[in-house]
């Protein structure tokens, strides 16, 4: 079991850091808010037809799941998709990685994990390095790049409350249920903030290949890999869950150098380090326990 939650995280890993690329090929023909809400509402259908034969939530436990959706779905894929289409793919990939240490600080405060010294100190150390990577931005890239950046680092406090509310139930409940009521609320929570978007969008403009690049990213990064990880939520922490994010800056950043012809910048670099760093500070009392 051990070894197949850590090849799920790592698929979901994998998924997610190939998702910056496709996300900024479909993001040059479709507005940030018009692809977000297609690609929930997509997913949402798909996953509508997977479940349709599961048993149907207690209605408790669907008003939790509607919380959860504003959390890890439309907060989440908003505050990533508009801040990803600001800032590069390399800066998004470092940021996303603070997500542990966010996770982990609010298991801290829920009094689902312990706290410690040494767990404090990774915290701060990996909050320096996203505050280095949003000031880099600040002082030598534009001032979309520095939105784009504190955006990245928002969508990464949504996700991390969700991973923590919603452990503890993931246990007892359908992992694909879970995500295909999650994305169902989404659609109609995203129609609103997306509708501008999505009424001025020029349709007749858009090319067959992102429509195709869109398929992949709903078939792939997101009901698979958020299926994936649901599924990997009940067998592990949720701050182990997220420690997973270590691998999408490595590969996110691989393959925005062969796409987009990125190159790493020294203060990106050295910011990734910090933050790894600080990660690891903060598993390691995790695992000697």
């Amino acid at each position: 079991m051990k070894f197949r939650v850590h090849a799920a995280l790592f698929t979901v890993a994998f998924l997610f850091s190939a998702n910056y690329i496709l996300s900024k090929l479909v993001m040059r023909e479709l507005s940030p808010l018009s692809f977000a809400w297609l690609r929930i509402a997509a997913a949402a259908g798909v996953l509508a037809v997977l479940v349709r034969n599961d048993p149907r939530l207690p209605r408790e436990d669907a008003r939790r799941v509607a919380g959860w959706a504003v959390l890890g779905v439309v907060i989440n894929a908003t505050l990533f998709l508009v801040g990803l289409s600001m800032s590069s793919v390399q800066v998004a990939a470092v940021l996303i990685t603070t997500m542990p240490v966010f996770t982990l600080a609010f298991a801290i405060l829920a009094g689902r994990e312990q706290a410690s010294l040494l767990r404090a100190g990774g915290i701060a150390l990996s909050g320096a390095g996203a505050l280095l990577v949003v000031g880099g931005e600040g002082l030598a890239g534009s001032r979309a790049s520095f939105l784009g950046a504190l955006l990245i680092i928002l969508n990464c406090v949504s996700y991390s409350l969700y991973l923590v509310i919603s452990k503890p139930h993931m246990a007892r409940l359908s992992a694909r249920v879970v995500v295909a009521r999650m994305f169902l609320v989404g659609s109609v929570l995203m129609t609103p903030v997306s509708g501008w978007a999505l009424w001025h969008e020029k349709w007749s403009h858009v090319p067959p290949r992102t429509w195709i690049t869109l398929a992949v990213i709903v078939a792939g990064p997101t009901v698979f890999a958020y299926i994936l990880q649901a599924w990997a939520l009940r067998h592990a922490d949720s701050s182990l869950v997220a420690v997973y994010t270590y691998v999408q800056p490595v590969l996110a950043s691989v393959f925005g150098t062969i796409v987009f012809g990125e190159r790493i910048r020294p203060i990106v670099a050295l910011a990734a380090a910090m933050i790894f760093a600080g990660v690891w500070l903060a598993g390691t009392t995790n695992s000697n326990r």
